[in-house]
C-alpha cells in the first residue's frame, strides 16, 4: 500500500483534490464536539479538510506518506503532522476525536477492526470517532496495491465492536447519489 509514497502519484491526488470541500459533512462534527478540542485525522492527504477542521479545533494531522507528510508539513508548518498508518496509530497522544474522509477503505476487514481498537485506546469515554467512507465504489481507477473496499454502515460499524456507540449515519454524495456515508459514533 505504498502508491502514495510516490511523490507524483501524492501530487497527481493533489491535484485531483483541487477545491474538494467537505464543510457540508463536516458539520456533523462541528455540532458534536466542543471548539477547541483536540482531533486528530488519520489520512490528511493534501490537507483540505486539515484547513477547515483547524477552523474550529487543535488539530493533528496525520498520513502514512511521506511524500503526504512533505505536503502537509509545508502547507501547515506550526501544525502538528504525524507519519501514522491507520491500523497501528503509533501515538501515545490522547484525543477528544478522530476524523477520516475516504482512507479506511484502503483497509481489509482485519486491519479496520484493528484500527478501531486502536482508535478506542487514544480516546476517552465520551469521545467521538467521524468517518467518511465509501459505501459504493465503481470501478476504481487505482489499483496499485491499493485496497479500495466499499462498505455498508452496517458493516462499518460491525467493525468498530462494543467500544463504539452509534451516533448517526447519514448517506452524501460524492459522485454518485448514495455513494458515500457519515458514520459518527461515541466511545463508551
Amino acid at each position: 500500500m505504498n502508491y502514495y509514497h510516490n511523490a507524483k502519484n501524492a501530487a497527481s491526488y493533489v491535484a485531483m483534490c483541487e477545491g474538494y470541500d467537505a464543510a457540508g459533512q463536516l458539520g456533523v462534527l462541528f455540532k458534536a464536539l466542543s471548539e477547541k478540542s483536540r482531533v486528530l485525522e488519520l489520512g490528511s492527504g493534501p490537507g483540505n479538510d486539515m484547513a477547515l477542521l483547524e477552523t474550529h479545533y487543535q488539530v493533528i494531522g496525520s498520513d502514512y506518506s511521506p511524500a503526504f507528510i512533505d505536503i502537509l508539513k509545508a502547507r501547515f508548518p506550526s501544525r502538528s503532522i504525524l507519519e501514522l498508518d491507520a491500523v497501528a496509530i503509533a501515538t501515545e497522544e490522547s484525543f477528544d476525536a478522530i476524523y477520516s474522509n475516504k482512507v479506511l477503505h484502503h483497509l481489509n476487514d482485519a486491519e479496520l477492526r484493528s484500527s478501531f481498537q486502536r482508535q478506542a485506546e487514544l480516546l476517552a469515554t465520551g469521545s467521538f470517532v467521524y468517518h467518511l467512507i465509501w459505501q459504493r465504489i465503481e470501478d476504481p481507477e487505482i489499483d496499485e496495491g491499493l485496497i479500495f473496499k466499499a462498505r455498508s454502515a452496517n458493516e462499518f460499524v460491525a467493525a468498530m465492536g462494543s467500544s463504539f456507540e452509534l451516533i448517526s449515519v447519514e448517506e452524501f454524495c460524492e459522485f454518485e447519489q448514495g455513494d458515500s456515508l457519515a458514520i459518527l459514533a461515541r466511545r463508551i
